[in-house]
């Protein structure tokens, strides 16, 4: 079984003390035999249009039989200065719709993970910022694109508590990417 996952900070597992995140937890809980077939393609900072520039020359290395796509907080993003988010909502859609076509060339097991709370004081040493209603909009496009296209939809945005479950506003701490494997591993039945 090979399981590619794709996304950004959150899924590359940054600010984890224990350095698994949720995917490097996934990968512990897998049998032995299968340790080395989960790909994590997490990026710090990639957005959807990151994510799309990159994911067929990815998928085409492993050839994954299940595919997991965790992107969006980014695309959210105020950046400093502009009350525009960096990738618009139209944009994102459109993204993930492509994202999606051509993971099917691979598999039809795909799950989209959605984005987390944040800590709604967070800023960025250079003032850029994310709002969790905004977030929310988010969301809903991934709500809307996984019932279109039949795909799983586990929803993480409830399960981190911003006051407990955060080391830097932003990013998960130990606890919140446990909540988070956990949510994730109950609703992927193929784990």
């Amino acid at each position: 079984m090979t399981i590619g996952v794709w996304g950004d900070s959150i899924t590359h597992g940054s600010c984890d003390s224990e350095a698994l995140g949720w995917v490097g937890r996934i990968r512990k809980a897998l049998p032995t035999d299968d340790y080395n077939h989960i790909y994590n393609f997490g990026v710090c900072g990639d957005t959807s249009t990151d994510l799309l520039a990159r994911f067929a020359i990815e998928a085409k290395a492993i050839n994954p039989d299940h595919i997991v796509f965790a992107v969006g907080i980014n695309d959210s993003k105020f950046p400093e200065g502009l009350d525009t988010h960096k990738v618009s909502l139209s944009d994102y859609k459109a993204n993930l719709s492509e994202l999606i076509l051509s993971a099917k060339q691979y598999t039809e097991s795909i799950a989209v993970i959605s984005a987390t709370k944040v800590d709604p004081e967070w800023r960025s040493a250079r003032g850029s910022r994310f709002m969790n209603e905004e977030i929310v909009k988010f969301n809903e496009v991934l709500i809307a694109l996984s019932n279109e296209h039949s795909l799983k939809y586990i929803d993480v945005f409830e399960t981190i508590d911003p006051t407990t479950d955060l080391e830097d506003g932003l990013h998960p701490n130990a606890r919140g990417y446990q909540k988070m494997f956990e949510a994730i591993k109950l609703n992927l039945n193929w784990l």
